[in-house]
């Protein structure tokens, strides 16, 4: 669609005097009669504020309206090109060269430049920087020994040969990297801000610079209340209709709801006690979002009984048989959230001809079916093989109401089917980086995202060398199966059956135990209309949001 727009401006360009070409834009402009003066939402958050500095945020949340890079997220997670105007690609498909527009500006009216996505990037695999997800540049060329600290970042494969052209040189093809370059880590910095403000960088608005349509305003910042406002030298600018975005921070849902019951608040999440009584009501929303919760192991943890017994398969089988997935969802998430089919979400990625979706056609689903007879057996035998028999497991959460009754369910349905088993539960709290390098229990039950529409974005996560696998499982045919569909140029049949056959090796041993998709349920304002709603990446955007009359 953008591209016989701006086929259509060329042809009228050369017919009229005068004519120039900037920036166009989808976003449907007919709706401003029916807007109302007050433009204003206010959002919910439940974490504070801990940087403003994109390299060193794991989730974006309200942040990501701040950001936009070469491509944004469209409709059902695919790619469009943003502050890039056009792509070509090599016959390898192993040199991406992107022609940036020469009006895009950052929030203090600088030109944003192909050098500012140079300098982004080397800066994310930075050892000093340490970008939670830094482990998503895999692919691009250097990258890989580059977060083994066997090449400084400046060798990523990245340059800028003139100010509006990036080149991006890969080690292999990737068909995904269009809806990688989307999240917002592949965003521009500002390098001269960044070195004017040293220290200081992104730890308060005024020491930040913002690329997206909106940014974080100064004045009134505290970390649990903010507001976001149009940035002026957006592209865009004109159609961003929100003249401000308020987000506070409430650490009671009571609180929360009670607010968004007096109209303080434009949304809120909802417990999953109030979703049957509420679903009927015209501003109850469920919101489909690619995430999945999961159990990894700790197989080199200080008790040598235990790191035996995690190390078998049939332990973690037995512990993924004991689990009612459907009464752990029904009882924490709500009756919405989903049993986990494998480690790939439901509605994430879908066959060639769009029928076959992935999770769906996960071959080794009965790894993850509740059945406490079996999962009693395969423990005895475990045990067994460990030379253990009272073990006692330590299992850690992240803060939060639903992931500590989930901890809790879990806790009261393995040791009620698995003989001998002693759990006990640790909080952790919330860090700028949610996965911690080394973890501390010998159970983890944590939450990962799909970054990007494609089966890729998860499975790749549990390789023996990606980061996010804290357990530490290794099965070389599983990294050999991730690798051809990593190095693939197409997304072809073949791509999708490698991909089925490693989450079927995931899963045959239980590498790490899928437990649930939850639901995010939602009260909205019928009022606040052209919310986009993303199922990948960043979970909403409010560029072209406005309130109705």
């Amino acid at each position: 669609m953008k591209h016989w727009r701006l086929f259509l401006l060329l042809i009228l360009c050369g017919s009229l005097a005068g004519c120039s070409i900037s920036h166009e834009t989808e976003t449907p402009s007919d709706s401003k009669g029916v807007m109302t003066k007050h433009q204003v939402v206010n959002l919910a958050s439940t974490q504070p504020i801990r940087t403003l500095d994109t390299d060193k945020l794991s989730q974006f949340g309200r942040l990501n309206n701040t950001i936009e890079g070469l491509y944004t997220t469209a409709n059902e997670g695919q790619a469009e090109l943003a502050l890039a105007k056009k792509v070509t690609v090599n016959a390898a498909k192993t040199t991406y060269t992107f022609a940036l527009y020469h009006d895009s500006y950052w929030s203090n009216g600088d030109v944003i430049t192909a050098k500012d996505f140079v300098y982004s990037w080397q800066r994310a695999l930075a050892p000093k920087t340490k970008a939670p997800d830094a482990d998503l540049f895999t692919g691009i060329h250097n990258a890989k020994p580059i977060l083994a600290g066997k090449l400084p970042a400046t060798q990523l494969g990245v340059s800028a040969p003139s100010k509006f052209k990036l080149v991006v040189k890969l080690d292999h093809p990737m068909a995904e990297l269009p809806e990688r370059l989307a999240y917002p880590l592949f965003g521009p910095q500002n390098e001269r801000v960044a070195q004017k403000y040293g220290a200081k960088y992104a730890t308060k608005p005024q020491y930040q610079v913002y690329g997206g349509p909106f940014m974080v305003a100064t004045k009134g910042y505290t970390k649990t209340h903010w507001h976001l406002v149009p940035n002026p030298h957006y592209w865009d600018r004109d159609h961003v209709y929100l003249t401000r975005i308020n987000v506070t921070v409430f650490k009671s849902q009571k609180k929360m709801w009670q607010a968004y019951q007096d109209g303080r608040l434009d949304e809120v999440h909802l417990p999953f006690q109030k979703d049957k009584h509420l679903e009927k009501q015209a501003d109850y929303t469920a919101r489909p979002y690619s995430k999945m919760l999961l159990l990894s192991y700790r197989q080199r943890g200080p008790k040598p009984g235990v790191n035996r017994l995690l190390k078998q398969s049939q332990a973690r089988l037995a512990i993924s048989h004991a689990i009612d997935r459907k009464s752990l969802g029904t009882t924490t998430y709500g009756a919405t959230s989903l049993p986990a089919q494998g480690i790939v979400p439901a509605g994430l990625s879908r066959g060639q001809r769009g029928t076959a979706d992935f999770a769906a056609a996960q071959t080794n689903q009965s790894t993850l079916a509740y059945n406490p007879k079996l999962a009693t057996k395969e423990w005895r035998s475990a045990l067994k093989q460990a030379e253990i028999s009272h073990p006692t497991l330590s299992l850690s959460y992240l803060v939060g109401p639903s992931t500590k009754k989930v901890a809790q369910r879990l806790q009261q349905q393995l040791t009620k089917v698995l003989p001998g088993l002693k759990v006990t539960l640790k909080a952790r709290e919330w860090t700028i980086s949610e996965q911690d390098d080394e973890v501390d229990t010998d159970i983890t039950l944590t939450t990962q995202r799909a970054q990007y529409a494609d089966p890729l974005s998860m499975l790749a996560l549990f390789t023996t060398e990606n980061a996010a696998n804290t357990g530490h499982w290794s099965n070389q045919t599983y990294d050999d199966l991730v690798a051809q569909a990593s190095n693939a140029s197409s997304f072809n049949n073949r791509r999708w059956q490698n991909l089925l056959k490693a989450e079927g090796i995931l899963m045959k041993y239980q590498g790490v135990t899928p437990l649930l998709q939850p639901a995010s349920n939602y009260l909205v304002n019928p009022k606040l209309n052209g919310v986009q709603f993303n199922t990948v990446g960043t979970q909403s955007n409010f560029k072209g949001a406005y309130f109705v009359k």
